[in-house]
């Protein structure tokens, strides 16, 4: 099994209790999902990927559109895995099913990968009231950071710089550190908003953008000690992952 060390396992969520994924935060939530079906449908996983927001259209995968069943289940068989949404006409995106739609799919399959936040491919984000759009029949969230933010101005890697500079008591044109990354990963008006009793997990993204390991390996320590197991790697093709 070529992942048979992948992200998975780094980040101990513990399949099979855990079918249904929200991915929320920065930059790489997309790419994180589609790694993970890769991951699982070489384990013979039927895996299902939904929007509760919105999602750029990528034509060379397998989609039924306005999650057809028939399409899902065609693209199940013979792809292992689909992506099921409707198409916003206006922007060429794709955008969410109903709830009670998408919760019904998870019949149809063995996990379920939601995309439940937005940050315009920047690497932090704080929620807004609003955010993150977390549906009821999720079981696990998974914050994503991207780590090309670190000692760069708050003002180019946030979404919505000004609220995340609020958060951490700095200015827009401030730097993001390691101790930004813990805060906004370990509170619950951060990357934990809406979370509740469900399974967390932390992913650091572009660790292929140090250096070396070491401020991600701090990072991850830092958030052990609050609970919150986290891993960190590159999503990269043919970029090793790593975790704590």
């Amino acid at each position: 099994m070529k992942n048979k060390d992948g992200i998975m396992r780094k980040l101990k969520i513990p399949f099979p209790k855990c079918t249904a994924i929200a991915f929320t935060g920065g930059g790489g939530k997309t790419s994180l999902i589609f790694r993970l079906a890769e991951e699982l449908t070489e384990r013979k996983k039927r895996t299902i990927i939904v929007t509760t927001t919105h999602m750029a259209y990528e034509a060379d995968r397998p989609f039924a559109v306005n999650g057809d069943l028939g399409t899902v289940r065609k693209n199940l068989s013979h792809c292992g895995y689909t992506i099921a949404a409707s198409i916003e006409k206006e922007s060429g995106k794709l955008c969410a099913l109903p709830e009670d739609q998408m919760s019904g799919l998870r019949d149809e399959c063995d996990v379920i990968l939601i995309e439940a936040d937005g940050s315009r491919r920047l690497p932090l984000k704080v929620p807004e009231r609003w955010e993150p759009v977390i549906p009821d029949f999720a079981d696990t969230v998974v914050g994503v950071l991207g780590l090309d933010a670190l000692g760069k101005p708050i003002c180019r890697t946030s979404h919505r710089a000004e609220l995340t500079a609020a958060f951490l008591k700095k200015k827009p044109e401030d730097t993001v550190t390691p101790e930004d990354f813990v805060k906004i990963a370990s509170s619950e008006n951060g990357l934990r908003k809406n979370v509740g009793e469900r399974f967390y997990r932390v992913y650091l993204n572009k660790a292929d953008t140090l250096p070396s390991p070491e401020v991600p390996e701090e990072i991850c320590r830092e958030l052990k000690k609050r609970g919150i197991q986290a891993a960190y790697g590159s999503l990269r093709p043919k970029k090793a992952e790593n975790g704590r």
